[in-house]
């Protein structure tokens, strides 16, 4: 006789319930020892096709090398910037916020939209200055006496380079990685600056993606849970569970499937690969050297479709090794160099998004939310592997060529010299 099994439906380690926010806090981090943001938030936009060579099994193996095609995720990733950082000391209760250090230059768009979340500043630059001072001495004495366990900076994103159509940035704390001493110096210098993904991540790395999942409403237990369906015969309908429970104990047990709210939960999928960074240019200009806080524009953010080599601000070695690595010379007197992101927009756009005009990081498989949704990539807490060679051949939405391998080849060319390029 065969023996009888009936493994429980759905698991019982997942909560049921809708996410208090849209986009997510983040709690747990790994501990890593570069000093460098831990995480970086971006916007879901899609899928596509990457045709690619196979790295990721051993050279043994039969299928390694192979060409082959797999579904990716396209995740736009604008600049964000470091608004404070925030010291955390340790107790028997756990991590303790010590001080804070906010940057005393706010823009006219950050006073717009974040003067009810956050304490913006309405004093004289120097009187902040001053406050900031005694704030670091705080900081470095706790960091000399051991009792600093970890800095995290506090940044906002810029929704308003995208065309998603939202304007309100998102706050979010991300951990600073490294020794606390290198982490609050690291800190300090990007303080009121923006950060770019490439400087967080690069290709081929796994992260971990934390994300609210796309909303399904009410939701019977079939579709909820998936529990089998009764025999056609049944009364009272197919689509229910056979029974609730035993006569004792007189209650129904939590672990009985119900009927319920299904998706809009927070979760966290681990070790996704990052397959390519496709950068934009912009330009990036700081002036911090303003007298009245009110009047002042900290900064200028601009995006640049395409720019000639002759106006970007590197030595001349830099510019000529540029020019050689993407083999410029002879085919331009005035070399010009196009985004490259502006390609990985299909004709009419991307469906339920927009059009792409910021960097972009093609991810490993599926992703997930919705089209629009803050995904947040974070250094993996659970690494089986923190890096391995991607080797990609072309990026394909449906039977549409977005990218080449020429254009991909000189995309990790540039890598090395992203830093370099915002400058104008």
């Amino acid at each position: 006789m065969v023996k009888y099994h009936a493994p429980r439906r759905g698991s019982l380690g997942f909560r049921r319930k809708r996410a208090r926010r849209i986009y997510p806090q983040i709690s747990s981090w790994p501990e890593v020892d570069k000093v460098t943001l831990l995480g970086y938030p971006t916007y879901k936009v899609g899928m596509v096709s990457v045709q690619e060579r196979n790295l990721l099994v051993s050279k043994r193996a039969m299928w390694y090398n192979l060409e082959r095609v797999v579904a990716a995720t396209v995740l736009e990733a604008p600049p964000i910037r470091i608004i404070g950082l925030r010291a955390y000391s340790l107790d028997p209760y756990g991590l303790k916020s010590l001080t804070e250090v906010w940057t005393p230059y706010f823009s006219r768009y950050e006073r717009k939209y974040l003067k009810k979340k956050l304490p913006l500043p309405n004093k004289s630059v120097q009187d902040l200055k001053e406050e900031i001072e005694h704030k670091i001495k705080i900081i470095e004495e706790a960091i000399d006496d051991g009792k600093l366990e970890e800095i995290r900076a506090i940044v906002r994103t810029s929704p308003n380079l995208t065309t998603i159509g939202k304007k309100k940035p998102e706050v979010l704390e991300i951990k600073i990685g490294g020794d606390p001493k290198e982490a609050f110096k690291w800190g300090l210098e990007k303080l009121g600056k923006f950060v770019r993904v490439f400087d967080v991540f690069e290709p081929g790395m796994f992260v971990d993606t934390i994300a609210v999942t796309k909303g399904k409403g009410f939701a019977g237990v079939v579709k909820r849970f998936g529990v089998t369906l009764l025999p056609p015969k049944s009364k009272k309908g197919r689509r229910r569970i056979g029974t609730l429970g035993p006569w004792t104990p007189g209650r129904i047990m939590w672990t009985v499937p119900r009927p319920g709210q299904l998706g809009f939960f927070r979760r966290t999928e681990f070790n996704k690969q990052i397959m390519a960074i496709v950068p934009y240019w912009y330009k990036m200009e700081y002036r911090f050297d303003a007298k009245d806080v009110e009047e002042a524009e900290p900064y200028e953010l601009e995006r640049i479709e395409a720019f000639k080599l002759k106006d970007l601000k590197v030595d001349e070695e830099t510019r000529e090794e540029i020019i050689a690595k993407l083999d410029l010379k002879s085919k331009d007197k005035e070399p010009e160099m196009m985004s490259p992101a502006i390609k990985i927009n299909p004709k009419g756009g991307w469906p339920h998004y927009g059009v792409i005009r910021n960097d972009v990081i093609v991810l490993r498989g599926s992703c997930q939310g919705s089209p629009k949704r803050l995904v947040f990539l974070r250094y993996p807490i659970r690494p089986k592997a923190l890096r391995k060679d991607v080797n990609l051949l072309s990026i394909y939405y449906g039977r549409e060529l977005l990218l080449s391998s020429d254009d991909l080849s000189q995309i990790f060319e540039l890598i090395p010299y992203l830093s370099k390029i915002q400058a104008f």
